[in-house]
């Protein structure tokens, strides 16, 4: 089903994207790929670039305790930015 109204594609296109983060952070491998990196871009409008950024970072870290950390660092802090900035996160 497609929805035609414009705040709805919206909150549908920021809660996919932020459950693809969720699931990246919670594994245990590297996490660049190309739905992680298409995730970021869809939250381009609601989120600062740098908590991006730090997330592609984080994602691609070789230090498995690390790139554990930065991941969930990153995704609590995109997740903050979208509520705060007016993303309807549910």
């Amino acid at each position: 089903m497609i929805s035609t109204k414009c705040d709805a594609r919206a909150a549908g296109t920021i809660t996919r994207a932020l459950n693809v983060l969720r699931e990246a952070a919670a594994g245990r491998d590297q996490a660049q790929t190309r739905g992680v990196a298409l995730a970021l871009w869809d939250l381009r409008p609601w989120c600062p670039d740098d908590w991006l950024v730090n997330f592609w970072e984080a994602a691609g870290s070789d230090h498995d305790i690390g790139r554990s950390q930065g991941l969930h660092a990153a995704y609590n802090g995109i997740v903050r930015q979208v509520r705060s900035g007016g993303g309807a996160v549910k």
